[in-house]
């Protein structure tokens, strides 16, 4: 595995890279450019939050209002109708980020599971990193969009986050020991792993013969 990964996968992209590297991209630069120019710029005048003192924890892309309910915020929506300006002052990018990050973060995933593919290895890190995204989905597009209450509590964020953020920990302990605790056969792959048994194969030409 060491070996493939140097020689001849040294960036692996791979049909999920497709869906990974897009989403991740659109994600930090959507909340880069919340946190540096569209939060401050809109309430003080200021270029940038971090003028205000803020540093890379607590800079914050805001939220939608709580009159918007559910709504996605599209650009070309009938809340923005197309006007960039009002689309940041009504915290379209918000969504923008939590919907690529969400995406983002499901292109990992699959990424985990190509790679696995890739080696030969058992797919049980890949199904474990779900946990992360369920982190993400419930914290910061499902409570948020939801309730507008108190779940937007950045501390109550850390604590949910903590909770199930152990819970993947175990999950990639567990899923890492059990790739390493059973001896696959020569045809072994990702998907079919438990299929296969190490043994001698008896063909018809190597039973023994009574003379």
């Amino acid at each position: 595995m060491d070996d493939w990964l140097r020689r001849d996968r040294f960036v692996f992209v791979g049909w999920s890279g497709l869906l990974l590297f897009p989403c991740a991209y659109f994600a930090l630069g959507g909340w880069f450019t919340g946190t540096t120019f569209v939060t401050s710029w809109y309430t003080h005048g200021l270029a940038s939050s971090y003028l205000e003192g803020c540093n890379f924890l607590t800079a914050a892309v805001s939220t939608p209002a709580n009159s918007l309910a559910h709504s996605l915020l599209l650009l070309w929506g009938p809340e923005a109708q197309g006007d960039f300006t009002r689309w940041c002052q009504l915290g379209g990018l918000w969504t923008f980020v939590a919907l690529h990050g969400a995406f983002g973060l499901i292109g990992f995933m699959l990424r985990q599971f190509e790679l696995a593919r890739s080696v030969q290895l058992r797919p049980y890190n890949a199904i474990a990193f779900s946990g992360p995204i369920a982190v993400f989905v419930s914290v910061f597009l499902i409570y948020p969009l939801g309730f507008h209450n108190w779940t937007l509590n950045p501390f109550h964020m850390m604590g949910v986050a903590g909770v199930l953020g152990a819970a993947l920990l175990c999950a990639i302990h567990g899923a890492t020991v059990e790739n390493t605790l059973f001896e696959d056969g020569d045809g072994a792959n990702t998907f079919r792993a438990f299929a296969f048994h190490r043994g001698r194969d008896f063909s018809a030409s190597s039973e023994p013969t009574c003379l």
